[in-house]
This record gives structure tokens, sequence and C-alpha cells, in this order.
């Protein structure tokens, strides 16, 4: 059977990407999501996704990878939709579009069902103005999406913060339209990935695994560890995704392969995830849950989404009692561990309801 064979009769997706990793499209969230999801759905589809550059976690028999001129600024992207997008939109022959996207107006190219997944909203919460990004695009966002059967959104509180948001401009009835368009779709964890056991055998590392953004709470957390410092030297942070110069000789920004990555996580002592402006799902942090690294949360309502009953801090003084006691402490932070894991065990289900929820959609 050859490949046209075998997907003659797929039902064929075109997706339209939201690319915000430009160091390395293979580690960028939006690919990790959308090819764990083209895995798990199977030969039913036939997926069509334009791309600035070939990426190899995309490189899978279902897949048709288009290069289209495609800005690598993220602000620029969303503000410019590519010709080369439009012309796929008008042309190409597909069932249903799966828009990563919300700020293209999609629906003035095509008459097909439209799927929406917005990693990021432009709240006032999280999108400070500058020179770059003179105002906010979530009216846009929010017009754009009205035309869409769904649009899911990363957690419960970023949901109600968008529709919050969205008061700004928008009468009562368009709200209500919105909250029935916008839907939850937390984001799971693969039972594969989950170690059975924490390891006995770490360092004193403290890690900080999201990106050094201050969206993430980077500017909080390296601020707070300035001070610990103060108290006691013992220990090391490990920050593999700054990019920014590094001032701190405590500070470890080496960078790993997906499993190295992963083994590393299971060999330090603890990871520490601050409040984060834009209210998201913490694909970092449950990295750190499911290797058996414990992970204390800034209190904040997305986090009990992940993990409801997990170790909080709600300022820097109650962080630092935390780290003292993980740091010496090693029955209590074993005791953490395996709740982190037994808690990345819980979210393995999630996986299984989106393909199902995205399955019936993509029909």
């Amino acid at each position: 059977m050859n490949f046209w064979d075998t997907y003659e009769n797929a039902h064929r997706v075109l997706v339209i990407p939201n690319y915000t990793f430009g160091e390395d499209y293979n580690k960028d969230s939006f690919v990790d999501v959308l090819s764990s999801q083209i895995k798990a759905l199977g030969n039913d589809y036939f997926w069509i996704v334009p791309v600035i550059t070939p990426i190899n976690k995309l490189n899978l028999p279902n897949v048709d990878q288009r290069v289209c001129d495609i800005s690598g600024n993220i602000i620029w992207m969303r503000s410019n939709f590519p010709n080369d997008v439009i012309k796929l939109l008008k042309e190409e022959p597909y069932d249903v579009v799966y828009s990563h996207l919300s700020d293209w107006h999609i629906s003035r190219f095509t008459n097909k069902p439209i799927i929406g997944y917005s990693h990021w909203w432009e709240l006032k919460q999280c999108n400070g103005l500058s020179w770059l990004n003179r105002s906010r695009n979530l009216p846009h966002e929010i017009v754009n999406i009205l035309d869409y059967k769904v649009c899911f959104t990363n957690t419960l509180e970023q949901k109600k913060a968008v529709i919050e948001n969205a008061k700004e401009w928008f009468n009562d009835d368009t709200i209500q339209r919105l909250d029935t368009i916008v839907q939850v779709m937390n984001l799971g964890v693969s039972q594969e990935k989950i170690c059975d056991f924490p390891s006995t055998n770490y360092d004193k590392v403290i890690v900080f695994n999201h990106r050094t953004n201050s969206y993430k709470g980077w500017d909080r957390f390296i601020k707070w560890m300035e001070k610990y410092r103060e108290k006691r030297q013992d220990w090391v942070v490990w920050a593999p995704l700054l990019d920014k110069p590094n001032k701190w000789s405590w500070v470890d920004t080496t960078k790993y392969d997906k499993e190295t990555y992963y083994q590393k996580l299971s060999q330090c002592c603890v990871g520490v995830t601050p409040k984060q402006d834009h209210m998201g799902w913490s694909v970092s942090s449950t990295d750190s849950m499911m290797r058996g690294l414990p992970v204390l949360f800034q209190e904040q309502d997305c986090y009990k989404e992940i993990m409801v009953d997990g170790l909080t801090f709600k300022n820097q003084k109650e962080l630092f009692t935390l780290l003292d006691r993980m740091l010496d402490d090693k029955s209590f932070r074993m005791e953490w561990a395996e709740k982190g894991i037994e808690g990345a065990r819980k979210l393995t289900n999630i996986d299984d309801e989106n393909i199902n929820k995205l399955h019936s959609l993509l029909r």
C-alpha cells in the first residue's frame, strides 16, 4: 500500500501554527502539543502544517509540512497574516481548520469549520504596552474566535480572565457567546515518561525550568534567590532556558537534549514555580513532577488544576522555609517527590479525554 492509498480517505486538517520558540522549533510548546495530538489521533487524519523551516518532530507519515514566509518575531507574526498561509486557506483541499493563533482572521478566507486552541491571550495582566506592541490584540482575537466552533484555552483561571478582559469591549450577548466558545483543555502527561520512584541520590540544585521571562516569574524568582544566597550558599540554581547574560556564578544554564533533561530533573532537589501572569498551564512543572522532582508552587488558582494539593507558598518568607526543608530534610523531600509522581499519574487520563474531544470536533 503506497502513501496516497493509506491517507486517501483521511480527514484533511489545515493547521494554523503559533511558533514562539525560534531558537529550536522542536522545543516549541505548540510543536510539542501538535505532534502529540497528531500521533494520538492516528491515521484517520492527514495534516497540512505551515512551517518556517522543516521541523524534525513533525516528520510524521501523515503530515505535509509546507514552508511559508511566517515571521519568527512573536509580535510581528501576530500582526501580519502571511500571504502563503492565506493561499493555503483559499486553494488547498481540506475539511477543517485547526487554528493555534486566534490573532489571524481566518474566517475571511475559508468556509470550513474552525477549531481553535489559544496558547496565549493578550490580557492586561500579562501584555504590557511597549514600543513593539502598543495595544492589546485581545479584541481582535475575540472577534475572530466568535466564528470558531470552539476555542480551547489552558486553564479555567485563564478562561475567566479572557471573559473578564473581553467585557471592556463587548456587550453581554457577545460575552455569553464567548463563554460557550472558549473551553478549557488542560494538558496531560504521558504515562511512559513518569518514573516509578524518585531518586534518592540528588544534588542541592534548585530548578527554574520555565522560560526566563517576566510573565513566567523569572524576575521575582532571581531576586528571591539573590536574597536566599545571603542566608546560605550550599546550593545552585539550574535555569536551562536562560537566554540572557548570566551574571550569577551559582546559576547553571547548561542545556541538554530532552531525555538527558528528564534525567537531570530527577537528580535535582526541588523546583520552583512562581505565579505566571498569563495564568496558563505549566508543562515545566509537570515535567518535574513526573520525574520525581518536588515542585513549590506560588499560590495561584491555575496551579490547583495541575496539583490540587500541591506544596504552595505565599511569599518570600514561606518560600525560604520550604527551601530549607527541601535542602535539609531528606524524608520531607522524598515524601513530596512521591506525591509529585502520584500527581503526574492523575494527569495521564487528561490526554485521552482531550483526544476524544478533538476527534469529535475535527470530524
